[in-house]
């Protein structure tokens, strides 16, 4: 076995070699199959059935189970129990092949399997794939993909190019930051042969917010405009939406599209963004299904936004109420969601048809969304209150949503006296323009101050910040950029905590565009 974090597991039980993970009798079997395959007509078909027979399930990774569910492997470990179950070779090949001949069956040809790594398909041309789908290798450094693989692999005598393999993994020496750079290099050749105006969806498994994060930097670095995210819900089979690292239990699955390169992307490279902010929401607006969505919110569309420009180091001109004004002035706004002038009559088809019922079950689901740190919260806050609401009420329901929260976050009392509208005793969203403004201006102000604190202590401290306000890091960051104060922003990044710094992409995003400001001579 080779070395890994997951491959030398059973080296205290005598168990060091891919033979050892056999009884004799399924070894000698499993050889003599292999032999008639390898001079079989159709070794390539059978071959494939073998390989998911030897990997695990003939080997003593197959457990005894008493009955429930059946004998088999603990999946994504080689870990061989005390009682292990011994297979029949033969009635497992057969049920298999079986399996594997229904799936030929519905093969109707124009299909092409590659081995190659994703970070270089040079033999797709660009702009050439309609659709991806990808499930990308899970990166909570738990699941060792080229160790597990190991025991089939020696049977095929072919083994996996490690170099490539997009993992966390401390016997090949790779951190969050390398399976970071993998999942780029992997988007971005994804996003080289996918046409533009096209969809990739992303499904996975999330677990740490440091690793979504890194998922999510790497599509929106390599070019990609996120358009939603949906936790799946496998009992039930349904989706609901979220804008943050969603609930760890469940599947994320991410969907985003190639911006349309001549209409949108090489006009904003070309004006470095300068006066495109509206011209950005109406082309992220024109991709979303017409129809209550968490993306259409205000909050979402500036933090998208605000990404966008970060990220190509475009000059940010609009702060947040200034942003809002531009939403209401080109944008028209139903039911707390925002809609091109001719998405308008569709979307009231849509409520004819869905009825108000609808409408307020996705905002329910909306409501589910996983709160991780202030932003979210304040997102949740928003859907939550459709309708005015009393203190008890927001706080019974968001003791059911608040999950361990890595941010300083504010007490629930300031966040809505601060974000929100007091009246007759319940809290509102803000309605009219002067209400907006006022809420706006009262949270930067106060969010700058809480920045200039955390600037201090950065400036003439020592020591690691472990605890900080991200949504004061965030605004600061970008009052900071506007103004072109690159150094205060890595003054304070390297007093930061690393966690804080792997679990928020924006502030990354800052971080990472100062460096490259500064390097330059900017």
């Amino acid at each position: 076995m080779p070395n890994g974090d997951e491959s030398r597991r059973n080296d205290k039980y005598g168990i060091t070699h891919v033979h050892h993970f056999y009884t004799k009798r399924n070894l000698w079997v499993l050889a003599a199959l292999k032999d008639k395959i390898d001079k079989s007509k159709m070794h390539g078909q059978l071959g494939l059935v073998f390989q998911s027979v030897c990997a695990t399930l003939c080997t003593k990774l197959a457990r005894y189970n008493m009955g429930h569910r059946g004998n088999g492997p603990v999946s994504g470990t080689l870990y061989v129990a005390s009682l292990i179950a011994e297979t029949d070779v033969l009635k497992v090949f057969s049920g298999k092949s079986n399996d594997f001949l229904r799936a030929f069956k519905s093969l109707n040809g124009g299909n092409c399997i590659s081995c190659s790594s994703i970070t270089n398909v040079r033999n797709i041309d660009n702009n050439s794939v309609d659709y991806i789908f990808t499930d990308p290798p899970f990166g909570g450094g738990n699941l060792m993909y080229s160790e597990l693989n190991f025991l089939w692999e020696s049977w095929l005598k072919i083994f996996t190019n490690t170099k490539q393999e997009a993992i966390i993994n401390k016997t090949q020496i790779k951190d969050l930051s390398d399976y970071k750079k993998l999942m780029l290099d992997s988007f971005k050749e994804m996003y080289r042969v996918l046409k533009p105006n096209r969809w990739i969806t992303v499904e996975f498994h999330n677990s740490k917010a440091s690793v979504w994060n890194a998922i999510q930097d790497a599509l929106t670095k390599a070019g990609f405009i996120i358009a939603q995210v949906t936790v799946l819900d496998k009992k039930q089979g349904s989706f609901k939406q979220v804008t943050s690292a969603g609930a760890v239990k469940n599947d994320l699955v991410i969907n985003a599209y190639k911006p349309p390169r001549q209409k949108f992307e090489d006009r904003f490279l070309k004006k470095a963004g300068v006066g495109l902010e509206k011209d950005f929401v109406a082309e992220h607006l024109s991709h979303l299904p017409i129809e209550p969505n968490i993306e259409r919110t205000e909050q979402m569309l500036f933090s998208k936004m605000l990404a966008h420009y970060i990220q190509n180091g475009f000059e940010i001109r609009l702060n947040a109420p200034q942003f809002y004004n531009m939403l209401k002035d080109h944008f028209k706004l139903i039911d707390g969601y925002w809609f091109l002038d001719d998405e308008v009559s569709a979307y009231d088809e849509w409520k004819k048809e869905h009825g108000l019922q609808a409408i307020e079950e996705i905002a329910k689901g909306q409501q589910t969304l996983f709160v991780s740190d202030e932003k979210s919260m304040l997102i949740w806050l928003y859907n939550y209150l459709s309708e005015p609401k009393s203190y008890s009420e927001i706080y019974t329901a968001s003791m059911q949503v608040i999950s361990t929260v890595e941010d300083q976050l504010p007490e629930l009392k300031n966040l809505l006296e601060t974000n929100f509208i007091s009246e007759n005793g319940k809290y509102r969203r803000p309605e009219s323009e002067d209400e907006r403004s006022s809420v706006e201006i009262g949270r930067e102000k106060e969010l700058l101050k809480a920045f200039e604190r955390v600037l201090e202590e950065a400036q003439t401290g020592k020591k690691k910040i472990k605890e900080v306000r991200k949504e004061a890091v965030a605004l600061g960051f970008t009052k900071a950029y506007q103004e072109k104060r690159y150094q205060d922003i890595l003054t304070v990044a390297k007093r930061l905590d690393k966690k804080i710094l792997e679990n928020n992409s924006e502030i990354n995003d800052f971080v990472e565009i100062a460096e490259l400001k500064v390097g330059e001579g900017i």
